[in-house]
């Protein structure tokens, strides 16, 4: 059974049943104990009235008086036997006439008691005077009563005996159970009845109890969860209780109002990442365009002004405009280049690459520079790093643009921290400079194209961009940690999960505040 109010309804059944059980047993043997005391009872009644009867016929030595008294007596519905027996254990009357004159079985359970020891006890207290046992298939008690040599019988001129034998005999009364046992087996019935009626009134409640205590609420539970699993996160339970069912119900509500808020949240993510993608489609491909249109021209300047150059004397007065002509048009070339590799995304060449070395290639490529802006260079690099599946130059291309972007944030000189860790299953680049923080505002736009807060004369603002999709490229992500310190956390996977692709899907550039 699978069903929990099933389960519930089942076992406490099953404890139920225990119980009323275990009370009829105990009830019925009670009844039992009492009814055999009460036969009991009759019986030494019955074996006193008897003796008391008897008395004066036995005092004139009247046998068949006694016998007919005895007769009488036994001709009750409850007596089954009725003798009297000697001191040697013959019996001396019966009113089952086959008995007469045989001898009683001394080994007998009625007889232990007495005949225990080697001389028979003259008194016995009365538990051990009874016996219950069967006769011919009959359950019935039995209770023997010694007759005593009483003083006025020793003295009577009949008597046989001397004084000082204190038992004459045995009066042996038995009387059947069968009434008693007629009336337990009505009680019993009674009891039966009564507990299946009690059983069945109990389980009815229970089952009431349960379904809807606890089996209502639960499917209300699965019914949300169901709820909340096809996509209603608007869903809640109204359970006013104050018990576990209620807080469960109370933890269910908030999980799904943090869900509803989580998706409200990410939908808005991927709105903004959606119109954000179109718009990097749309200038990607104007930067395209841009650049391919005054690549040729801008060659052409470049070229005609150094002809130029040579053309005229050395101290010749145009010299000077002819070189700023060939200085602008160079700066105007590298923007054009930035432009291509903004829009080219030229694919990935993946291979095994140990990343110490492409930092540290990296960073002699912009150490001169660093040296001329007298900012210190400290690295920490971590050994027996895995080797990393990329593209070795592209990664440096990244290294490098974020040491250009360092040195330009220290522009009198600081501190630059570079070191590499594992985490997981990726491998972290890890650069720290001294420079002033990056504002808030500023903050969350830093890897957008064409985005930069530094003069005319240091580019568009595409070197963060080209080098933030390199990274996605690679299944990887940049992190900006900004304060007395800004850190740039470049993380790549150690086993190459990138795919071209994500570029397409917006997931290269965006400005998610980082």
């Amino acid at each position: 059974m699978r069903s929990l109010s099933g389960k519930l309804i089942l076992w406490m059944g099953g404890a139920l049943t225990l119980v009323f059980l275990s009370l009829g047993i105990t009830q019925v043997r009670m009844t039992r104990r009492a009814l055999e005391e009460d036969a009991v009872g009759a019986a030494d009644r019955i074996s006193d009235v008897i003796q008391r009867s008897t008395r004066y016929s036995m005092l004139k030595n009247s046998r068949e008086d006694v016998y007919q008294t005895i007769r009488g007596i036994g001709a009750q519905p409850i007596v089954r036997r009725i003798r009297i027996f000697n001191k040697a254990g013959q019996i001396n009357y019966s009113t089952q006439d086959a008995e007469m004159h045989t001898w009683v079985d001394r080994k007998a359970e009625a007889c232990w008691g007495c005949h225990a020891g080697t001389q028979p006890l003259e008194k016995l207290p009365r538990p051990d005077r009874s016996r219950i046992y069967r006769l011919n298939g009959e359950r019935v008690v039995g209770l023997i009563r010694p007759i005593e040599n009483e003083p006025v019988c020793a003295n009577a001129a009949c008597h046989a005996h001397p004084p000082s034998q204190r038992v004459l005999g045995v009066l042996d009364v038995v009387v059947s159970l069968e009434p008693a046992e007629q009336t337990l087996r009505q009680h019993g019935r009674r009891i039966a009845g009564l507990t299946l009626v009690g059983g069945a009134l109990l389980l009815l409640l229970l089952s009431v109890l349960v379904w809807r205590f606890v089996r209502r609420p639960v499917e209300r539970l699965i019914d949300g969860a169901a709820q909340l699993a096809g996509g209603d996160l608007k869903y809640r339970l109204a359970l006013d209780r104050d018990d576990e069912i209620g807080k469960l119900a109370e933890g269910f509500n908030h999980m799904a109002a943090q869900l509803d808020q989580a998706r409200d949240e990410e939908r808005e993510r991927t709105r903004q990442r959606l119109i954000h993608s179109e718009k990097l489609a749309s200038l990607g491909q104007m930067a395209a365009a841009v650049a391919h249109e005054l690549n040729n021209p801008l060659a052409g300047i470049l070229t005609y002004a150094r002809l130029a150059e040579k053309k005229l004397e050395k101290d010749s007065s145009l010299r000077p405009w002819l070189e700023i002509i060939g200085r602008e048009s160079k700066r105007c070339g590298e923007i054009v280049r930035d432009l291509l590799a903004f829009s080219r995304q030229r694919p990935a060449a993946m291979a095994p690459a140990a990343l110490n070395q492409v930092a540290e290639r990296a960073l002699a490529v912009v150490r001169h520079k660093l040296e001329l802006e007298q900012v210190q260079v400290e690295t920490a690099l971590a050994p027996g790093l895995p080797p990393v599946e990329c593209d070795a130059s592209q990664i440096e291309q990244v290294l490098v643009a974020l040491l250009v972007n360092a040195m330009e944030a220290m522009p009198g000189g600081g501190r630059l921290r570079m070191e590499t860790l594992l985490c997981g299953e990726e491998v972290e680049i890890r650069l720290a400079n001294t420079g002033a923080p990056i504002p808030a505002d500023v903050l969350p736009h830093i890897f957008e194209p064409f985005f930069t807060t530094k003069q005319e004369t240091h580019g568009v603002g595409l070197g963060l961009a080209v080098a933030y999709g390199i990274v996605r490229r690679h299944g990887g992500d940049i992190l900006v940690e900004t304060g007395p310190e800004t850190v740039f956390q470049v993380r790549l996977p150690v086993k190459a999960k990138a795919t071209g692709e994500a570029y397409e899907r917006g997931e290269v550039l965006h400005s998610g505040g980082r």
